[in-house]
């Protein structure tokens, strides 16, 4: 049909977008393919003409496990996380080995997917981070950002955070209703998963004095907050990244829950079971920035290797050598 797309990338959600920009920088000129009416809109905005799910790419990057909406065996494809790290059970090897190449956020979140069998694996960083460690949000850049949150002057800031509800490893019930009398003593940001049921979000979006981040402000929020809290979200592994203390909620054992991860949160962050143990926690983190900081930075060895704001070139310069390798000229 002559329709062909040469390079793309397909993007199902906002945060889809905010993982591959850095990315996309060290790559020839490629399409964007999207069904979501926000994505569309957003890179209409960046003077993109995305494309729609019936496209005919022969090149397809993702952040997804989503090959079957291109169902074609002649399309080279790779794959990313969308999250860094491995926070919940890895989906089987088969899924991943459909890829031609599949970037993990390090050498041990590579081993850990071959150890179930994936042989497509390449370790780069976690490109979405980048911005934050090259120089490219400015202290300026913050400074617009708290004023356009309205984070008011003097009072500390908390991010909170939580996994989706239908994974059963969310603590969105233990914190949702506290908010509005948390909000009285503490700047309040809170982010979900996209998925998130709607009667949290809108719970939130209604509350007085509590800021739900759009994806698009969701890293400067993260450079913001003096305090993280969440349950078992890779965004926790965001937060330790910029070396930010931690409250964490203990779940229930969920089906896709790792004990490894149980362990991990052990080290970075403090631990509690009720609301109630929120604030005397936060208090401590503030008090001793250092906190659990030799912890954090062991953690983001693992699940980071370096955090030099060059994940995303690294990415594009495996992307352009496996397009290389294949004979395909760029």
């Amino acid at each position: 049909m002559g329709k062909l797309l040469p390079l793309a990338y397909f993007a199902p959600e906002e945060i889809d977008l905010q993982g591959f920009a850095t990315v996309a920088k060290h790559l020839p000129p490629l399409s964007y393919i999207s069904g979501c009416p926000p994505v569309i809109q957003r890179l209409r905005d960046q003077g993109q003409r995305p494309h729609t799910l019936l496209s005919f790419p022969k090149v397809l990057i993702m952040s997804r496990h989503s090959l079957h909406k291109f169902p074609c065996s002649k399309i080279i494809s790779i794959g990313m996380r969308h999250g860094p790290y491995h926070f919940k059970r890895m989906t089987r090897a088969i899924n991943y080995n459909r890829f031609d190449l599949y970037l993990f956020s390090s050498e041990a979140d590579k081993k850990a997917a071959e150890e179930i069998g994936v042989k497509v694996g390449c370790a780069v960083g976690f490109p979405r981070l980048d911005p934050a460690f090259d120089g490219s949000i400015t202290e300026g850049d913050l400074q617009d950002t708290r004023q356009r949150l309205a984070l008011v002057p003097g009072k500390p800031t908390l991010l909170f955070s939580a996994t989706w509800d239908a994974s059963g490893m969310s603590a969105i019930d233990k914190w949702i209703n506290a908010l509005p009398f948390l909000a009285e003593r503490w700047n309040i940001m809170v982010t979900l998963h996209p998925w998130m049921a709607a009667k949290y979000v809108k719970s939130i979006q209604a509350t007085p004095s509590v800021v739900f981040l759009k994806q698009r402000d969701l890293l400067r929020a993260m450079m913001l907050a003096d305090v993280c809290i969440g349950d078992q979200s890779s965004i926790l592994a965001e937060c330790c990244a910029l070396g930010k203390g931690m409250v964490t909620f203990q779940t229930p054992p969920a089906a896709k829950a790792l004990p490894h991860i149980e362990e991990l949160l052990q080290g970075i962050s403090l631990r509690i079971k009720s609301i109630g143990e929120l604030e005397p926690a936060c208090k401590r983190l503030l008090e001793n920035p250092q906190l659990l900081a030799t912890e954090r930075a062991e953690a983001n060895r693992l699940m980071f290797d370096k955090l030099d704001g060059q994940a995303g070139k690294r990415a594009a310069q495996s992307i352009l050598k496996l397009l290389k390798d294949k004979g395909i000229r760029c």
